[in-house]
């Protein structure tokens, strides 16, 4: 990951550090962010042209600097079925660890919640080649090239079935209290064969 300046950093950090406390992204004022951010609300619009900018690049670096953090673990998992059941695992860990990431990786992945003008920031930004997707474009495109996806699937289906399942995998660790007959362990091999059985 390239390197970002200290000052668009310290307003990255003031945007997820709101989160982090609740505040709601949609009402996220720019003077909230650089009060965070320690800098003068000025220097922001040095660096972005407007509150969206910021929250939606905020929000594809977060998520974007944990999955770079994972990427060389991942690769050790050679088999797609086994890349999907660590992709589970490291979400699993993250929402215990840090449920704020997990809202992040929907607001990113899924956009519910988000106003229209904040979404529309952040498609732009993801069509630069941001956030989770990337990841799971790679490890679709090995899949295909490994036969374990098949031939007629394109590589931008297996990616979306693929985000579907992990999605679906977020919401139920957000009930899963409420849920006890349900075992994790269980549920991530029952959505691993059910991509599987889409895909094949």
């Amino acid at each position: 990951m390239k390197e970002t300046r200290p000052k668009v950093l310290a307003l990255y950090r003031g945007v997820l550090e709101l989160l982090d406390e609740g505040a709601d992204v949609n009402t996220i004022k720019v003077s909230d962010i650089t009060a965070k951010a320690g800098i003068g609300k000025g220097t922001a619009y040095d660096y972005f042209k407007s509150r969206e900018e910021i929250i939606a690049c905020a929000l594809l670096y977060d998520v974007d600097q944990k999955i770079e953090e994972e990427e060389e673990e991942l690769a050790r998992h050679e088999g797609f079925c086994e890349k999907v059941i660590y992709a589970f695992d490291w979400m699993e860990r993250r929402f215990r660890e840090q449920k704020v990431f997990v809202r992040i990786l929907r607001l990113t992945t899924e956009g519910s919640g988000l106003s229209s003008t904040i979404l529309e920031e952040l498609q732009k930004r993801k069509k630069m080649g941001c956030g989770p997707l990337r990841v799971l474009m790679k490890m679709c495109g090995e899949g295909k090239e490994r036969g374990e996806i098949r031939k007629d699937i394109p590589v931008s289906a297996a990616c979306i079935a693929s985000l579907a399942n992990m999605a679906a995998f977020v919401m139920y660790l957000e009930k899963s209290e409420q849920m006890p007959e349900i075992d994790t362990g269980w549920m991530k091999e029952f959505l691993c064969k059910g991509l599987l059985e889409q895909l094949r």
